[in-house]
């Protein structure tokens, strides 16, 4: 029994590795040894029924032999090893747990059953009797765990195939992967479609399933029994206690089915080697072109067409994001250029004297310094004109909504998703791609970008105050430099004893002199101010999802 489960490990796990020469010799000695039981019982039962016939009728010399019997049980052996080994080496947890649970019921009733048979048969037939009932029990227990395995652990994979060495093995492999296919139909998985009807392909799992547990159970049988009863299965057909001797007609027979199953075999891969896998005869099966996105399959092209609609729609939102940076730039742009013009009239002889009657009139008020903010702000917002510079800006926001044209894309997912194969035996499919499951459509960066900006800059682009804003921080900076003083030249200018011609060379000589040192030091304050508006204003629209 060792030796035998071994065999059968060893050339399973080794099929896809080793070559057809080695393979076939393998196959047909388990095959071989499977057939006995079935053999052995056969020959019993033939051997009792020959009994009651007469020695001249015609078909008492065939059945007596071994040519018929030795043929039929050993073509059985042979094809059911070969699923056997194909489904353990392909086949997955199931197959080898349904593998285990069959040998395991065949030596509990070989081993518990035994003296029930005997009281009820004579030896010969009870012998035959119990490895009915063992051959029985092993193929139910197969069947019955494989299809829970089956059930808790999933199916196996039909888009993938274990590559082999040899191209007949490989067509088998390919031949599982229909299996696989009608066992997920079979299980609830998907619905087999093709060249069977759904029925008929799970009848047709059901039977392979079978196939696979009798050669499971009849393996284990033939590591049970004894000697005589190997020799039973290839001798003349007899229920005495002792076998006769083989007769050359199962010979014969064991000869032939050894030079078919060779010959066919080697034949097989010489025509199938040349032909590249997708020219083989399985591949003719897989008629319908598809790829697979996560665990579920679609038409081929579906997984190109989710990615180039969201392409496009993250084009959109890069184009809308440059367009309104470079409107944003060109803004501030324009903003900087009136900085000069605003500091020309400042330090001209009129805004000298507006600012001294400014001053005069909030120190009668009693604040001079709001008095004086509101008209630098005021004189600092018309120089920079930022209503008129960030006007394009702020329309661009109202009209860079692309909600509409990714709710569009959403449907189109929909859509494309809602195409999924799961009417069609999943091996049928010619499987072109694989991807992992597509991630959730992510959000535009340019969705909600308004109410970010004007978060970030407190405002003042939607509400159109940026200069008065600039003005507030350059403001700040010049009264704590004397700014006030202006207040007491103010007071000294409307006494009548002051000539009018000293008053204005004086103002023009301070003006002058205020300039020449403190304009560079104003001009690099506005800038500075402006300078950081923009880097606040850009920051936001490179990165807005960070408010």
């Amino acid at each position: 029994m060792a030796l035998m489960a071994a065999g059968v490990t060893l050339a399973a796990v080794a099929l896809p590795r080793l070559p057809l020469i080695l393979v076939v010799p393998l196959w047909l000695t388990l095959g071989l040894a499977a057939a006995v039981p079935g053999a052995a019982n056969t020959a019993v039962a033939r051997g009792h029924a020959l009994k009651t016939m007469r020695t001249a009728h015609p078909l008492h010399r065939l059945r007596r032999g071994g040519l018929v019997r030795v043929t039929l049980w050993g073509a059985a052996g042979i094809l059911a090893v070969a699923v056997l080994l194909v489904r353990l080496s392909a086949g997955g947890a199931p197959g080898w747990m349904g593998a285990a649970a069959g040998v395991a019921a065949v030596v509990a009733v070989m081993w518990s059953g035994r003296g029930m048979t005997a009281r009820l048969h004579a030896p010969v037939h009870a012998d035959a009797r119990l490895r009915r009932h063992a051959l029985l029990a092993g193929t139910a227990a197969v069947v019955v765990v494989s299809g829970l395995a089956g059930w808790w652990l999933g199916p196996g994979d039909p888009a993938l195939t274990r590559p082999a060495t040899s191209a007949l093995i490989a067509e088998a492999f390919e031949a599982q992967r229909l299996w696989v296919g009608v066992e997920a139909w079979a299980l609830g998985a998907v619905t087999a479609l093709g060249l069977l009807p759904p029925m008929a392909e799970a009848v047709l799992a059901a039977l392979l399933l079978g196939v696979s547990g009798g050669a499971v159970a009849a393996l284990a049988v033939a590591a049970l029994m004894q000697a005589q009863d190997w020799r039973r299965a290839v001798a003349t057909s007899s229920d005495a206690q002792e076998p006769p001797p083989a007769p050359p007609s199962a010979v014969l027979a064991v000869s032939t089915l050894t030079v078919l199953v060779l010959a066919g075999a080697f034949w097989s891969e010489r025509q199938l080697f040349p032909h590249p896998p997708e020219a083989r005869p399985m591949a003719q099966l897989q008629t319908t072109a598809a790829e697979r996105i996560g665990t579920a399959y679609y038409p081929a092209g579906t997984h190109a067409e989710v990615d180039a609609g969201r392409a496009t729609l993250a084009a959109q939102d890069a184009a809308a994001l440059a367009e309104l940076r470079t409107a944003a730039e060109a803004g501030f742009d324009a903003m900087l250029a009136g900085v000069d013009p605003f500091l020309d009239g400042y330090y001209s002889l009129r805004g000298e004297y507006w600012r001294m009657g400014v001053a005069v009139g909030g120190w009668v008020r009693g604040d001079p310094e709001a008095a004086l903010e509101a008209h630098l702000a005021g004189r600092l917002n018309d120089a920079l004109d930022s209503d008129t510079h960030l006007g394009p800006v702020t329309e661009r926001l109202a009209l860079l909504s692309l909600a509409e044209a990714r709710a569009q894309q959403a449907a189109r997912e929909t859509a494309l998703l809602g195409t999924a194969l799961s009417d069609i035996n999943p091996a049928r499919l010619r499987v072109e791609a694989s991807f992992p499951a597509l991630a959730p459509l992510p959000e535009l960066r340019s969705l909600g970008l308004s109410s970010n900006l004007e978060t970030r800059l407190g405002g003042s682009v939607a509400m159109g105050v940026l200069g008065a804003v600039v003005a507030r921080r350059v403001l700040q900076r010049l009264v704590q430099r004397g700014i006030l003083r202006l207040g007491a030249r103010a007071l000294l200018a409307t006494v009548p004893l002051v000539g009018t011609a000293l008053a204005v060379g004086t103002d023009v000589a301070a003006l002058k002199l205020e300039e020449h040192y403190n304009r560079a030091d104003f001009r690099a304050e506005i800038v500075a101010a402006l300078e950081e508006q923009r880097a606040s204003f850009i920051a936001a629209i490179a990165a807005p999802s960070e408010d």
